[in-house]
């Protein structure tokens, strides 16, 4: 390419339509605000995971999941059942403890900044066959109004949580009849999934003041687990360790366990250590530990590098699987790949059309 060569990325209103054209200087300016550079620009990844989402057909026997970062995971099975749990689609935030509760309450803390750090790879403007999403308790990062208000509008799904949550919900203008309020050991049918609650231990949500004093763990969160006919899927939240996950195991049968994890600062316990994670999926009997919620917030952030290592010491029957944001995973397929890798997109190099290699280039260039 001829070193003097301009070119610009023009981008449409529509943002999988991005192309590269060559311009002269007369294109090169067009209007630019604020507002047209946040919807260009954000969510990064535009509503491209949400049309790879849509447009999945899950084999039978199979079971995908997607993470969007934190704790929000995205199941979807051959039934078609589209579950997502705990998505959040707010920016950082910035608690004190007058307005807040969480850990400036459990701290002290007269405020804390936590900056989020994972991107956005979905759209939530952009789901339209979602049909439940679960809340594990009523945390912004957990119970999310800018996911909520697109779902009330863009999809029939049922809104599930504890009381806590589902306070919320009705708060944010969910209709009752799309509230499904749960207790610990309640089930729901959907499509060719089971959504059984157990118990939360989310001490952190449970003192953290969101809550009248008095109140049990019970009214405030729970934890689910989502039996499909292919595997089983369970998601702890924002929980700490108990020994509660043995009786779970004992009872139910884990496939994949979810596991909240981080770095938490010496005054407060808002996410559980690597090895307090590792510990739980090993009581959940997992065969497989997803861990989530370690990459999201500057204040907690954490290496899971630190659990593998944890891991293949001290539990040889536990595989781990270490996700990036927007990766998929599919069960049992991937269980034995360790860390997901984004596509490379080898597969759509056509040597024979390349300015590079070939001979036949496909657009004119402008050379000044």
């Amino acid at each position: 390419m001829h070193p003097l060569t301009r070119y610009v990325v023009i981008a449409s209103m529509k943002r999988y339509d991005i192309g590269i054209m060559f311009a002269n200087d007369e294109e090169l300016d067009r209007p630019m605000d604020r507002d047209i550079w946040l919807r260009e620009c954000f969510p990064e990844w535009g509503t491209y995971l949400n049309r790879q989402i849509e447009a999945e057909r899950v084999e039978k026997n199979k079971l995908v999941l997607w993470w969007f970062g934190a704790c929000a995971f995205y199941i979807k099975t051959p039934g078609d059942a589209n579950i997502l749990i705990d998505n959040y689609s707010g920016p950082s935030l910035y608690i004190t403890y007058e307005g807040g509760g969480g850990p400036v309450r459990m701290n002290g803390a007269e405020r804390q900044e936590w900056m989020r750090c994972n991107p956005h790879v979905v759209d939530p403007w952009a789901f339209t066959k979602v049909d439940a999403l679960l809340s594990t308790h009523p945390h912004n990062d957990h119970c999310d109004i800018y996911t909520i208000k697109p779902l009330i509008k863009n999809t029939k799904c049922l809104f599930i949580g504890a009381p806590a949550s589902c306070k919320m919900f009705e708060m944010y203008g969910v209709p009752k009849d799309r509230i499904l309020q749960m207790k610990p050991g309640d089930k729901r049918k959907i499509k060719d999934t089971t959504i059984k609650s157990t118990k939360s231990t989310d001490f952190c949500a449970l003192r953290g003041g969101e809550v009248r004093p008095g109140k049990t763990i019970d009214e405030v969160g729970l934890n689910y687990l989502v039996e499909t006919p292919s595997g089983n899927v369970y998601h702890a939240g924002d929980s700490s360790y108990h020994d509660y996950y043995y009786r779970v195991g004992s009872e139910n049968k884990v496939d994949i366990a979810l596991i909240n994890c981080g770095d938490s600062p010496p005054s407060f316990t808002d996410k559980m250590s690597f090895a307090d994670a590792a510990r739980v999926a090993n009581q959940l009997r997992a065969k497989v530990l997803i861990p989530m919620h370690y990459d999201n917030w500057a204040i907690t952030e954490g290496d899971p590098a630190e659990l593998e290592a944890i891991v293949k010491m001290k539990y040889p029957n536990l595989k781990t699987f270490i996700m990036k944001c927007g990766g998929r995973f599919e069960w049992p397929t991937d269980m034995d790949k360790g860390r997901y890798v984004y596509p490379r997109q080898e597969e759509r190099a056509r040597p024979e059309l390349s300015w590079e290699y070939g001979d036949r280039p496909r657009v004119k260039l402008v050379v000044e």
